[in-house]
């Protein structure tokens, strides 16, 4: 059972060094598209904008999903795990979400 919760809840960014790992996934099939990272400003312009947007740790700086190819992550709900430390977003995908223009990042199957 899902219990709703708030806006306010407080995310525990002190346990994560202020980089929370967050989870997208579809939000009509829950097929899982990325793993971004949020810092408290991507967080708060995700909120805001109800567009994904992430701390890219590579170029140092906020980058919204989207701003380049127009592949946005239109916001439908927002979700906390048990321990307030990682956030899962079910997004509308608007386009692929991939860079390499497949549907999800995890199209690299394993063979084990």
């Amino acid at each position: 059972m899902m219990n709703e919760t708030k806006a306010s809840i407080e995310l525990d960014w002190d346990k994560v060094s202020g980089m929370m790992p967050a989870v997208v996934c579809d939000w009509k099939t829950n097929e899982v598209l990325m793993l971004g990272y949020m810092n408290k400003e991507a967080y708060a312009a995700t909120l805001r904008d109800k567009k994904a947007t992430f701390f890219s740790r590579t170029r140092n700086k906020l980058w919204q999903k989207g701003e380049t190819s127009g592949h946005f992550l239109l916001v439908r709900e927002i979700f906390t795990d048990c321990d307030n430390d990682t956030l899962l977003l079910k997004c509308e995908p608007i386009g692929p979400t991939c860079h390499t223009g497949n549907r999800t990042c995890f199209f690299k199957k394993i063979s084990f």
